[in-house]
């Protein structure tokens, strides 16, 4: 497996070469297209990590089927890949090179947990405050999470905003615990 630190590399030279070129969003698109097909097609993974196809034939491979439906900054990370013999790392580059083109584009990723589904009209009002918060366009996920018993659970970057229902007993109890110590003296 790629080193986190290797991959996002990759993805970084590709958002800076794609964002000089002014295909941001192309890249991004077609990047995510073809790393959710070597993702889920095990033989187009084993085409390109087999050691008894050359290279050349696998160069020409891409130059046939590939190099006329991508932009060039994508194609040219395809044929570095191939000839570092990497292309086989694509799905995590791809990963990475999601999180910096996203935040490239002033997008961040928001998770809420909740006990039970929230309405849209409240992820819209979550979706609003946190981007007031962050100054980034939100793209909100919603998970439901039946063992939270009531209240929610947001992920945002590096940060959990704890709103559950445990959370905010214990919060209680431990505000109680004080107050009685405090009291008895």
């Amino acid at each position: 497996m790629i080193s986190v630190t290797l991959a996002r590399r990759y993805a970084r030279a590709l958002l800076h070469l794609s964002e000089r070129q002014k295909e941001l969003e192309r890249t991004h698109e077609e990047l995510s297209e073809i790393a959710a097909y070597f993702a889920r097609e095990p033989l187009a993974r084993r085409y390109f990590e087999s050691p008894n196809i050359s290279r050349t034939e696998k160069l020409a491979f891409l130059d046939s089927r590939i190099k006329s439906k991508v932009g060039r900054p994508l194609y040219g990370l395809l044929q570095i890949l191939l000839r570092r013999r990497r292309l086989n790392h694509l799905v995590p580059i791809a990963n990475e090179f999601e999180k910096l083109a996203e935040r490239a584009q002033g997008i961040t990723r928001a998770v809420i947990r909740t006990a039970v589904p929230i309405t849209d009209g409240q992820a819209e009002t979550l979706t609003r405050s946190l981007a007031r918060r962050t100054g980034f366009k939100i793209l909100l996920t919603r998970e439901v999470d039946a063992s939270l018993l009531g209240g929610a659970l947001v992920s945002l970057e590096n940060q959990v905003i704890d709103r559950t229902l445990a959370t905010e007993l214990w919060r209680i109890r431990r505000h109680l615990l004080q107050a009685r110590v405090h009291g008895r003296g």
